[in-house]
């Protein structure tokens, strides 16, 4: 049968842990429109509201620039829904609009997007800031599997490269491509872009390139 719209394959930017970095951001999606891609995924934390620097504005400027789309974490879950007095008055109007937009998963081209793992509830804080455990750990995840039927599901939170089939965490640590062998399902934790590290996904020859 013809593929779903969200099915047919593309070329995906993903970011994530922006965590109010906006010249490493600049950078990062500067280099993502020179690659081509179809369309740029965030995966949450794009601002730290438990941070010092709180430059929302200036990072959804830019995600907005490049036409992102993206899902919340739990520093900036305040901005996306529910926003205070106090974020109201701090963050441009534009600022919460976009952040408005954040969704707490995405499904594009096959794939399941969130910031944390898909077995748990991003619209409940609480699973927001679990750090209980590893997502590569036997008791977690088979969960992740279980919650969601997509071939790839990606995820940021953890600061660290990552992959996992459903029979086991691999040796992939973000230094090569990664391939996704037909018949297997993944689970992949991007890298934070604080760290300088972003992604760029290809559904038609199912590969993920680290940079």
């Amino acid at each position: 049968p013809p593929l779903a719209p969200n099915e047919m394959p593309m070329r995906i930017g993903i970011v994530t842990d922006i965590h109010d970095e906006t010249a490493i951001l600049a950078e990062a999606l500067a280099a993502l429109r020179a690659e081509g891609v179809d369309q740029i995924v965030s995966l949450g934390d794009t601002s730290d509201l438990h941070g010092k620097w709180q430059d929302a504005d200036r990072v959804t400027e830019l995600l907005r620039q490049y036409g992102a789309v993206g899902v919340w974490g739990n520093h900036d879950h305040g901005l996306c829904r529910d926003a205070s007095n106090e974020a109201r008055a701090k963050f441009a109007p534009e600022t919460l609009a976009f952040m408005a937009t954040m969704r707490p998963r995405l499904e594009i081209a096959g794939c399941h997007f969130s910031h944390v793992e898909p077995w748990l509830n991003p619209e409940v804080v609480e699973d927001l800031w679990c750090f209980d455990g590893r997502p590569e750990d036997d008791s977690r995840y088979p969960k992740s599997f279980a919650a969601v039927p997509h071939r790839a599901a990606f995820m940021g939170h953890c600061h660290r490269w990552l992959a996992v089939t459903e029979t086991g965490p691999l040796g992939w640590k973000g230094e090569t491509p990664l391939h996704f062998e037909d018949g297997k399902r993944y689970l992949v934790v991007v890298a934070p872009l604080f760290n300088g590290a972003f992604a760029i996904l290809d559904t038609d020859r199912w590969v993920l390139d680290p940079r």
